[in-house]
């Protein structure tokens, strides 16, 4: 794909030496093309009633000024519908006043792996003077209501609001402006201190960004419109971040999702045995500890933070052909015990030990034009030795994460 959505190092430079983690600001129209079309927003739309087979908090649907929690599938939009607007149209035919609140976290996901190559151009150059933020995730926000339902807020997160359909208006006021009793909310009414505050608006296809120390609330003038922000947890703790793939360790310490220690047991003297064979079985060979994290960071740096992906789209990956590696899809390498781990697009696996996988992993991160067949043979020239399992193995990873593309 053509990097229609990059920004080059001069811009980010003046960009984190102006705003970052000092002042908010509008970037008006910064791309030829939109990030994301109301249509495209649609049709991933429709893709959030799969989060409806299990319990969910990831989704906050409002209607007439009621949070709906029952019945969810008959709220949310359906293909009948056909457009944003359609949606807002059944809901006022249903009897409601047409007020509408949808905030959708981990929308990413949903909006596919087109969307997240585009974002992922977005970000690369920004990364590459900040990090990768420990967390990351895009949230959808749809609705004609006259302000954000949880009032004044300010969230642990640089934002970036893009504007996909209707007018977006954010007050914000600087963190010293409110001595709040919480962390994140401030005071309601707001009202009594607009004097305080200004003004960002912005209109398709602009970006609106404001730091982590802002209160913000949003406004509208009551028509329906969509957006989705951006936010970048730098703040937030690499070991938090690795909570969830902790918890998932449960299962392979318990054999399923239970905890694998139902209570703590009382001993009159001693700490019970059962809690130390819990402990060894966690750490299970020595250094698997070490992998295990390891493994975790390389696949949050190569997910660009976020925790839920797309999965890349395509058929059967092909050994064959005219390939080359991604600029955006970082590729990283750890050697540990005789092993190899590698990590891209948010997924690892561990290979042996082979010198042709490093001269394969140097050839895509030049960004050089191969063919597949010659990268089989673990360089870039013509070569009579036979491809090692582990090299294939590698190379068809690589294709399936789309770390290389096809030319």
């Amino acid at each position: 794909m053509s990097p229609d959505f990059s920004l080059d190092k001069a811009f980010w430079r003046n960009f984190t030496r102006t705003y970052w983690n000092r002042k908010p600001t509008v970037l008006r129209a910064p791309f030829a093309k939109a990030m994301v079309t109301p249509a495209e927003l649609f049709r991933a739309l429709l893709a959030v009633r799969r989060r409806l087979r299990a319990p969910t908090d990831s989704l906050d649907l409002r209607v007439g000024g009621q949070r709906k929690v029952l019945e969810l599938d008959r709220w949310l939009p359906k293909a009948g519908d056909g457009s944003l607007h359609g949606y807002q149209a059944r809901l006022e035919r249903a009897g409601t006043d047409g007020q509408l609140a949808l905030l959708v976290n981990d929308f990413q996901d949903e909006l596919g792996s087109v969307f997240y190559h585009r974002l992922r151009q977005f970000l690369h150059g920004l990364y590459e003077i900040t990090g990768v933020p420990p967390r990351a995730e895009v949230d959808l926000f749809l609705g004609n209501y006259r302000r954000t339902p949880q009032g004044l807020h300010r969230d642990e997160a640089e934002v970036f609001c893009f504007v996909v359909d209707g007018k977006k208006k954010f007050r914000l006021w600087p963190g010293e402006t409110f001595r709040s009793s919480s962390q994140r909310y401030g005071p309601a009414p707001y009202e009594n201190f607009l004097k305080h505050s200004f003004c960002l608006e912005g209109g398709p296809g602009d970006i609106l960004f404001w730091p982590s120390s802002y209160w913000h609330v949003a406004e509208s003038d009551g028509h329906l419109g969509s957006s989705l922000t951006l936010a970048l947890y730098y703040g937030y703790s690499v070991f938090g971040a690795l909570m969830t793939t902790i918890s998932e360790w449960n299962r392979e310490i318990g054999g399923d999702a239970r905890d694998p220690i139902a209570g703590l047991p009382v001993s009159e003297s001693v700490v019970s045995a059962e809690l130390a064979a819990a402990a060894r079985k966690t750490e299970g060979r020595p250094g698997r500890l070490t992998e295990r994290l390891m493994r975790s960071w390389m696949e949050r740096i190569t997910a660009y933070g976020f925790d839920r992906l797309p999965r890349p789209r395509g058929g059967a990956v092909r050994l064959k052909g005219k390939v080359r590696g991604s600029c955006v899809t970082p590729v990283l390498r750890w050697k540990f015990d005789g092993r190899l781990v590698i990590s891209t697009n948010g997924r690892s696996m561990t290979v042996n030990y082979d010198p042709q996988i490093l001269r394969l992993l140097a050839w895509v991160s030049r960004g050089t034009v191969c063919q597949v067949e010659d990268l089989l043979k673990g360089s870039g020239r013509k070569s009579r030795r036979i491809p090692g399992p582990a090299l294939r193995r590698t190379l068809r990873f690589l294709l399936e994460e789309r770390a290389l593309e096809a030319v």
